[in-house]
């Protein structure tokens, strides 16, 4: 069963380790360090931006989902969780 409280909780903690990653790309960058390490670290930063992103949008498809599930046939409701995975793929590009 979906816990919204719960869900919460893993999307701060994986915003709280994203925001060390990125105090810890910003020592490298002040501190001089060779490109490689500041490329490595950003790419570890993006992914875990991006998988961050994937987690909010699974919550919020199943918010969406299950309050529209009420108002709308399955169908409709199918078609505004797309709606919203189309929106979320627009930005990453």
């Amino acid at each position: 069963m979906y816990d919204r409280e719960e869900e919460a909780r893993r999307i701060i903690t994986r915003l709280k380790r994203l925001e060390g990653q990125l105090r810890g790309l910003q020592r490298l960058v002040a501190n001089g360090e060779d490109c490689e390490s500041v490329l490595t670290q950003f790419a570890a930063a993006k992914g875990a931006f991006q998988r961050v992103g994937e987690i909010i949008l699974g919550s919020v498809i199943r918010d969406c989902v299950e309050k529209e599930s009420v108002l709308k046939s399955p169908g409709e409701s199918i078609e505004s969780a797309i709606a919203l995975f189309e929106q979320y793929v627009r930005h990453l590009q």
